[in-house]
């Protein structure tokens, strides 16, 4: 940094640093937390605090898509320092690093603007930031548009700096993975995905509440078949079988509004495709990507996603889509790891039993909330329409990724292709396989598929699993339940 910062800061045109604090910060002014903030708190949000209050001196990073309440829990993890655990407003920083103060600057000497900030802080503060005798509390939003973030971070905590770091970013693991590398150690991270079925419940049919919190606090080992087997029976306490078509009704509703509570409100599905396409296709590629590697021609990348998640579940072709953008294979296939960086979209490949980097070249894509396959194809992703199998089997996927101890997940068809299961779920040497059947009527062929893997690649006591519409079926070795009651699971 610049020997004499606020003389280099004020030839920038930067003179009021503190006034810029304070927009972020108006506690340090009323001594009270004062913003608007939702009252409903996600799952992550008692991760977020019991991190935030550890002593385990780690930054914790809340990572995640654009749009999914990252800032949110943020205020709320404020709200409740102040509000409840009684901390000292001015030992509380907030700043996003994409405000304009610091984002108008070049890339080098954003790093110059970020410790004047919190110098400014410890002027708050009253004390050194070093020698302080309490906790800190740093929060940053979108750190990823500050350079070398990763650095600043693990300098503080390096020398022991008495600062709790609590950062977020619009990205996902893969982005972040270099940074992660360097903080190695020193940091702990929340993966926030859109609301999960259990969230858009809790939210939208309260009354359930107090069992949904619960269900949350019992985690599902799913390479485990007595633990799926008890999380059924805790399942089957509350909810009774002439219950589940309730359930699929709320299933429904999750799978047409999707998990961007920012949509829930929005009035035509022309509002809400334009917002989608603007925020989760143009500036995913134009802001988020960039950050990774120079994109020169986005247009490629904006026709990829919307391809991507129009064709939700479907195995992609690289030559159809390069023909309609005219494009060449090679070309999307560079592009293919990066949109996968964004988290919007997911790949499955084909089972072979051999290690991913020995793996076919079959895959499907699936986009990571089906409000995105709405705003771009306006179908109205009802489980009742023609769609209702892709739309099924898109919601299982998003739920079976956010399984702990989750490995890999493919899925699995004979080379003859006489039999198919959706999804092979590897935890630890053991493969689940889930076979998805919304429909009223089962078809023999779905119990068969998943004995014909079980007896291929199983162990003694492997297990599959049955999504259906309504049967429920709590036994050994396939067990059968409805898709509502599936996706609870995560």
């Amino acid at each position: 940094m610049s020997k004499k910062p606020n003389k280099y800061l004020e030839a920038l045109g930067i003179h009021n640093l503190r006034q810029a604090l304070l927009a972020y910060n108006p506690w340090w002014r009323t001594k009270s937390f004062s913003i608007p903030v939702p009252e409903f708190k996600r799952d992550a949000f008692t991760q977020a605090m019991r991190h935030t209050e550890a002593n385990h001196g780690l930054a914790l990073l809340i990572n995640g898509p654009r749009r999914v309440g990252k800032t949110t829990i943020i205020n709320q993890v404020i709200r409740c320092l102040i509000e409840d655990k009684k901390i000292p407003a001015n030992r509380i920083l907030f700043f996003s690093l994409d405000d304009p103060i610091i984002q108008q600057l070049p890339q080098k000497d954003q790093g110059t603007l970020f410790e004047a900030l919190l110098a400014q802080w410890a002027q708050v503060a009253g004390t050194a930031l070093r020698t302080s005798p309490n906790t800190l509390y740093c929060f940053l939003d979108e750190v990823q548009r500050l350079p070398r973030w990763e650095l600043y971070i693990k300098r503080y905590i390096d020398l022991r700096y008495p600062i709790r770091f609590i950062i977020s970013g619009s990205a996902s693991h893969t982005i972040f993975r270099k940074s992660l590398e360097s903080l190695l150690g020193r940091l702990v991270d929340i993966s926030l995905p859109p609301f999960t079925f259990r969230e858009f419940v809790r939210f939208h049919y309260p009354d359930h509440g107090d069992f949904l919190t619960k269900l949350s606090e019992d985690i599902l080992d799913i390479g485990d078949s007595s633990s799926a087997v008890k999380f059924n029976r805790r399942l089957s306490e509350y909810i009774k079988p002439n219950a589940v078509q309730q359930w699929n009704h709320y299933a429904d509703e999750y799978a047409q509004k999707g998990g961007f509570p920012q949509l829930w409100t929005m009035g035509t599905a022309a509002e809400r495709s334009a917002f989608i396409d603007q925020q989760f296709v143009e500036r995913v590629t134009l802001e988020d990507l960039r950050l990774v590697k120079e994109i020169r021609r986005p247009e490629i990348f904006h026709q990829f996603l919307r391809y991507a998640f129009a064709r939700t579940g479907q195995e992609y072709n690289l030559e159809e889509l390069a023909s309609l953008i005219h494009t060449t294979r090679v070309t999307l296939t560079e592009a293919l790891p990066l949109l996968l960086q964004t988290e919007l979209i997911r790949k499955v490949e084909r089972f072979t039993g051999k290690p991913v980097r020995l793996r076919s070249t079959h895959a499907k894509l699936y986009a990571a909330d089906l409000v995105l396959m709405q705003g771009i194809t306006k179908i109205v992703t009802s489980l009742e329409g023609e769609e209702r199998g892709r739309i099924a089997e898109t919601l299982a996927h998003n739920v079976i990724r956010l399984f702990p101890g989750v490995s890999d997940v493919s899925y699995y068809r004979e080379p003859s292709g006489k039999q198919e299961v959706d999804f092979v779920v590897r935890v630890g040497s053991q493969m689940i396989p889930i076979e998805i059947a919304y429909q009223n009527q089962l078809d023999s062929k779905h119990r068969v598929a998943i004995r014909a893997f079980l007896e291929a690649h199983g162990k003694p006591n492997s297990f599959g699993i049955l999504v259906t519409k309504e049967d429920w079926k709590i036994e050994q070795p396939i067990l059968e339940m409805p898709l509502s009651l599936f996706l609870l699971a995560a």
